[in-house]
């Protein structure tokens, strides 16, 4: 692309249709011009050359008759002849440059200069001249502007006596021509300013909405909806403001309605993970419950022993805070909150995710290894982490129904913290691998999942602008991988 075409595509529409009409007008009226100033040259020069024959036609009969009365000695030689020659050439209505008359040599016999008498003239406008048998007008140039040679043969019948020949400048015709290119571009100049005017306020009146409208598509394609065409008039344009303005009142009102589903959502897939844990924490709550009851039972046997009554008591309390603690879990997972990142150390948010499902893993016979370092950490809300675990935990122990190994590990690798989810579960067929991050896909039985976990964990790791794999073969397991850069995520 040259820089004249990379400048042109960088211009707005307003200042293209500015552009191109004015190049457009000066086209015009240059081309309109320029055909003027030839039909005007044509017309001045065609005159000039009218009035030339018609002076040169006109001359050669009173010279023939000199040069006929010379010969016959009727009058004396060259004198009458040069008097007439200067009289004609001292006329004004016509610009001549010389007279001349020629012998049948070209030797000249009359001249309006007295010092070109007796030379004979052989370029070749007076050869031309000599051999032609009737009026012959050629062009020439006479000190820097345009002549026109006149040759007209002096004879009668088959006698030829010489050949009179005389120029006429065109100087005149072209200062005419000079003053026709000066008017024209005056004109030009007066369409253009009038033109340019008229442009300017067409290009306001229907390119300004447009480029308006165009910048507002512009925002709105960021993201921003918080804006409005300013509506004029009640044509097309104004029609197009109008429907644009409603459009993006609509598409405001379903982000806000998306948004509010999206938050519903995820808020559903979060109290269908607390049901998941339901078993986990019956098996929390019922094992200190029934210490505790076995602790009242106690302390109504033996209500007169104040060290077993102590004893019984802080083993009800230390009861009653297992259980506060598994109830604080549950709520804290269902809860609803900011986001608040912090630097975390990986492997303690993994053990905290792997204790809600402590009880669901054993029950399954799976095995849970933690392998992320110990000195691995990053910047995230530790709430979105450990839901982002929990939905991939999950989805591998339902993968794992006949028990196997659910393996976490992590590493640095340059900027990026990568945290990997492998199971030893039935695998992912090959055609649902491109589905599985889709909401209210799943592929168990109705009843044991919404299809939302997985999806809820890409929301998650593109909202830290994190990335997320998945590898998986058909019984023989899945693997999970995820990448975040190392800082700060808003």
């Amino acid at each position: 692309m040259s820089k004249a075409q990379a400048f042109f595509s960088r211009l707005g529409l307003q200042r293209k249709f500015i552009l191109i009409t004015t190049c457009a007008i000066i086209a015009v009226m240059g081309i309109a011009g320029y055909l003027e100033v030839e039909r005007e040259k044509k017309i001045l020069y065609a005159e000039a050359e009218k009035q030339g024959r018609l002076f040169g036609e006109t001359l050669a009969i009173p010279i023939i008759n000199d040069l006929i009365y010379e010969r016959l000695g009727l009058v004396e030689e060259g004198g009458l002849l040069d008097d007439y020659i200067l009289e004609m050439f001292n006329r004004k209505d016509l610009s001549l440059l010389y007279i001349a008359v020629l012998d049948e040599d070209g030797k000249v016999i009359s001249h309006n200069d007295i010092s070109e008498y007796g030379k004979r003239y052989s370029d070749p406008i007076t050869r031309k001249d000599l051999s032609a048998g009737s009026t012959i007008v050629q062009h020439f140039t006479n000190k820097g502007h345009d002549a026109l040679d006149f040759g007209v043969p002096l004879s009668i019948g088959q006698k030829r006596w010489g050949t009179l020949k005389f120029g006429i400048s065109l100087k005149k015709a072209e200062h005419e021509i000079l003053a026709t290119i000066k008017r024209i571009v005056l004109l030009t100049g007066v369409f253009l300013i009038a033109g340019f005017a008229i442009i300017v306020f067409l290009s306001r009146r229907f390119i300004s909405p447009i480029t308006q409208l165009a910048n507002a598509m512009e925002k709105a394609r960021g993201g921003y909806l918080d804006l409005k065409v300013d509506i004029k008039g009640q044509d097309e344009l104004a029609v197009l403001g109008e429907r644009f303005n409603s459009m993006i009142a609509r598409i405001k009102q379903a982000n806000e309605e998306l948004k509010k589903t999206h938050e519903k959502m995820i808020q559903s897939e979060k109290l269908a993970s607390v049901g998941i844990l339901a078993a986990g924490v019956a098996h929390e709550i019922n094992n200190p419950l029934g210490g505790i009851f076995n602790c009242l039972q106690m302390l109504k046997r033996n209500s007169g022993n104040p060290e077993l009554m102590e004893k019984y008591l802080d083993l009800a309390n230390e009861g009653l805070e297992r259980i506060e603690n598994t109830v604080s879990k549950l709520l804290w997972m269902s809860r609803k909150e900011e986001h608040a990142p912090v630097d975390i150390k990986i492997r303690n948010a993994v053990d905290s995710v792997y204790s809600f499902l402590e009880y669901k893993l054993k029950k399954g016979v799976i095995v849970f290894r933690n392998e992320v370092p110990a000195d691995l950490h990053f910047t995230f809300d530790v709430h979105d982490f450990q839901q982002m675990l929990l939905n991939l935990f999950i989805n591998s122990v339902h993968a794992m129904k006949d028990g196997g190994i659910l393996n976490t590990g992590g590493r640095q690798e340059d900027s990026k913290v990568t945290i990997v989810v492998t199971d030893t579960g039935c695998g992912i067929a090959p055609e649902h691998i491109g589905r599985i991050f889709d909401p209210f896909f799943t592929t168990k039985p109705a009843g044991e999942g919404t299809g939302l976990g997985l999806w809820l964990t890409y929301e998650i790791a593109r909202n830290y602008n994190g990335e997320i794999a998945v590898e998986s073969e058909i019984e023989k397991g899945s693997r999970f991988v995820l990448k975040f850069p190392v800082g700060r995520v808003e």
